[in-house]
């Protein structure tokens, strides 16, 4: 069994990865949301009123924050049951 070994170093290098990687992901979704809003209902719901249009596009935003546990939940149970190798 190897010994991790927590100095200030690697928790620190810890830190600065994960606030980098967060700091991504919420730009991608500022980014995704200020398109959605201005440019998605024209572009891709031409048909519908500005309004309709806006909500249809800020709904294809907003659903995977709803769907995003339960793929959580269910391949999290599959990728334990399946994933793991037997010792």
């Amino acid at each position: 069994m190897s010994v991790i070994v927590h100095s200030k170093r690697v928790k620190r290098k810890a830190l600065v990865a994960s606030l980098i990687g967060s700091s991504i992901e919420y730009y991608d979704y500022l980014l995704y949301g200020t398109v959605a809003s201005l440019v998605f209902n024209k572009l891709f719901f031409p048909n519908f009123s500005p309004a309709v249009g806006l909500l249809i596009a800020l709904a294809s935003f907003g659903i995977p924050y709803f769907f995003r546990p339960l793929g959580g939940i269910i391949f999290s149970h599959i990728g334990d049951k399946i994933g793991r190798k037997s010792h």
